[in-house]
C-alpha cells in the first residue's frame, strides 16, 4: 500500500447574471488571479428558459456564452 499527500489550490469563483434575448441567466466564472479561466452558464437556468421559450438547450447555452464574451470586451 502506498500513501501520498497531494496539495490543492482552489480557483476564485463568482456568479454573475448575463442578460440575453431569452432573459437573465447566471454564469459561474472561475479565475486564477486576474486571468479568466472558465465561464459556465448555470445549467438549471438554461434548461428552464429553453423549456419556457421552446428553444433547444444548446441554443440558450451558446447565447449566454456569446453575450458574456461581448460584454467582457
Amino acid at each position: 500500500m502506498r500513501i501520498r499527500e497531494a496539495g490543492r489550490k482552489k480557483l476564485s469563483r463568482e456568479i454573475r447574471e448575463v442578460e440575453t434575448r431569452y432573459g437573465k441567466i447566471r454564469v459561474k466564472i472561475s479565475k486564477r488571479g486576474d486571468e479568466l479561466l472558465t465561464v459556465t452558464p448555470e445549467y438549471d437556468d438554461c434548461r428552464r428558459i429553453a423549456e419556457e421559450k421552446q428553444v433547444p438547450l444548446k441554443t440558450v447555452i451558446e447565447e449566454v456564452k456569446n453575450q458574456f464574451s461581448r460584454k467582457a470586451r
